[in-house]
């Protein structure tokens, strides 16, 4: 899309879905990951991906948590700069906490990881569905729910499949 062209609004029953670009008040679905670095760093690689998919708009990073455990257990939040060497750019993370993660949240995470792993917490909002929203939307869909599975409830569901 041309840099000289307005915004396309949702409404713009005119617009064709591929010239819909969503406005940063649209908010998509909502979800979070929660990732064990088993040897307590975090490196530049562990994370590209998940920039890749930032900078190509497909999601939005809302708040990322960092957390260690020590090897007797003890767990705490900490600051991204912590865990990574200083050329893996990890720290361009710090900060990054807008605190949608409270601290029931880290403590749930923090029970799973094991000593002397980090773990990083992401809550990020999936930006690719409101294109498709919009053209739903636009031909007078609407959508009733969504809503996500859990990976285990997937794979216990498909090797139950599997066996009859």
């Amino acid at each position: 899309m041309g840099d000289d062209l307005p915004p396309v609004l949702a409404h713009d029953r005119n617009v064709r879905p591929s010239e819909y670009e969503p406005r940063e008040d649209e908010i998509g679905p909502v979800d979070f990951l929660a990732v064990e670095f088993p040897d307590g760093r975090i490196g530049a690689a562990d994370l590209r991906e998940l920039l890749s998919l930032v900078s190509q708009g497909t999601i939005r990073i809302l708040d990322a948590e960092f957390i260690v455990k020590d090897a007797a257990g003890n767990a705490r939040k900490a600051d991204a700069a912590e865990l990574g060497e200083p050329d893996t750019g990890i720290g361009a993370w710090s900060g990054a906490s807008s605190g949608l993660l409270d601290d029931a949240d880290v403590e749930h995470v923090s029970a799973a990881i094991r000593p002397g792993s980090a773990a990083a917490v992401i809550v990020y909002e999936n930006r690719w569905i409101l294109r498709l929203a919009d053209g739903w939307r636009r031909s007078g869909a609407r959508l009733i729910e969504d809503g996500g599975i859990p990976v285990d409830d997937l794979v216990a569901a498909l090797d139950a499949a599997e066996r009859s």
